[in-house]
């Protein structure tokens, strides 16, 4: 062999044995704990209370919770309805002392095709009679009845609150 070859081949004999001899004492991991600053500690197991000691509310099925929905919603609708009142109106047309003088523009303008009726009221202990036509819940069917009477009855009405 010509002896450029074999140095060659005793060179690569040299490194292989020193990285056989050095490369393990690098790699032993000797340098790897002064290079970490903390210790990191897990507990080993943690901790739970029992399960019997847990108290876990039921969950509402989608149906039970659409009928108690429901349910609420016809209470609101229910108390709604009681709050709200129809409000309605009243041609009054005459107020009398006596009962008779009531009863009497009550049937003539019974004759003249009107609804009417006769509210009996107190105040201050004395007793009074008001002759009303309606009731009505349209404020303007009442507005024109009362152009009616004033032309026909000569009579100057106005409209309430019924009741």
């Amino acid at each position: 062999m010509e002896a450029h070859l074999q140095q060659r081949i005793v060179g690569a004999i040299v490194l292989v044995t020193l990285g056989v001899i050095f490369i393990p004492a690098l790699l032993d991991g000797s340098g790897y704990r002064s290079r970490q600053a903390q210790d990191i500690r897990v507990k080993e197991k943690p901790e739970f209370p029992p399960l019997s000691q847990k108290e876990v509310k039921p969950i509402a099925t989608p149906l039970e919770t659409i009928k108690q929905n429901q349910a609420e919603a016809r209470k609101s609708d229910a108390e709604d309805h009681q709050k709200k009142t129809i409000k309605s109106f009243a041609l009054q047309v005459g107020t009398f002392d006596s009962n008779e003088n009531a009863e009497k523009l009550r049937d003539e303008l019974r004759k003249a095709g009107y609804t009417t009726f006769i509210v009996k009221t107190e105040s201050n202990g004395k007793t009074s009679y008001k002759v009303r036509i309606g009731p009505e819940l349209e404020y303007s069917v009442l507005e024109k009845i009362k152009t009616d009477i004033r032309k026909s009855h000569k009579i100057d009405a106005y409209i309430v609150n019924h009741p």
